[in-house]
């Protein structure tokens, strides 16, 4: 959750993947709490279900039209291409989409290439599966805009100790295109063990890489950050702060005085 949590602070795009009910947009919501507070931020959905304390967030929802149909479409309807066509105009830095499954995806895609932070949810099992969900039918992506995309998450409905539970089973990278075989090549930064029920970290990160270089940090120095913001986020589950605005206020915190929160932390743990 610290990657995430540095790959969402510094813009990097992200599709969450799965079945049904595998907890795709619980983990977008989870995400979106670590968006910086003052960013602008537009969320498009069919149903209400992103829920952010953000105080410059502008949630659109579509809505079907009344009376009669003309060129295909019924009058006032107001689909998620509408909303991402006019959420573009915003100039947002984020934008939040419930689910992709039609022609908005394709402005979707535009956008990460323009420059927009964007995250998502879709509905395919694995990395091969959702690469043939973006290019095929009705969404006819091309490849060669695949490599706007940077992080793949994908979730599973699984059992652990007997009981039913949604895990984040792979964090998948999108690094770049073979330029001769045209093979998207991507990189496993995490694996969900199911035995263990532990997350493994592969010891690679070129969002990392990345992030550090953009930063001028050292190894050392992101390797810390990384480990302060785990830090934090154990504490959160230590003290029962999972209410969305109380895990916004503390990341807030975080972003605005650094040294305060950590001292504060270590006050908690050691007192």
């Amino acid at each position: 959750i610290a990657y995430l949590w540095l790959a969402v602070e510094h813009g990097f795009n992200a599709l969450i993947s799965g079945g049904t009910a595998s907890g795709k947009t619980s983990t977008l919501n989870a995400l979106a709490l670590f968006i910086p507070r003052e960013s602008k931020i537009v969320s498009i959905e069919e149903t209400r279900e992103i829920n952010l304390p953000h105080p410059n967030w502008i949630p659109g929802v579509t809505r079907s039209g009344f009376g009669e149909v003309v060129n295909d479409r019924m009058v006032g309807e107001i689909d998620l291409f509408d909303l991402m066509k006019a959420a573009l105009r915003q100039r947002p830095e984020y934008i939040l989409v419930g689910e992709i499954r039609g022609r908005e995806a394709y402005v979707l895609f535009q956008a990460m290439a323009t420059g927009h932070t964007t995250y998502s949810t879709v509905h395919a099992d694995s990395t091969k599966s959702l690469i043939h969900r973006l290019e095929g039918e009705p969404i006819n992506i091309p490849r060669i805009m695949l490599q706007s995309l940077d992080i793949v998450c994908l979730q599973t409905i699984s059992r652990v100790k007997n009981k039913r539970a949604r895990r984040c089973k792979q964090i998948i990278e999108i690094i770049d295109i073979d330029p001769t075989t045209k093979e998207l090549l991507t990189n496993e930064v995490f694996h969900w063990d199911p035995i263990k029920d532990k997350f493994q970290y592969s010891g690679k990160s070129y969002i990392l890489e990345q992030i550090r270089a953009k930063n001028n940090m050292d190894r050392s120095a992101i390797t810390a950050e990384l480990q302060r913001r785990a830090k934090i986020l154990d504490w959160m589950l230590e003290n029962n702060i999972t209410q969305f605005e109380d895990v916004a206020i503390s990341t807030a915190q975080y972003y605005e005085n650094k040294q305060e929160i950590i001292a504060k932390i270590e006050t908690d743990t050691h007192g």
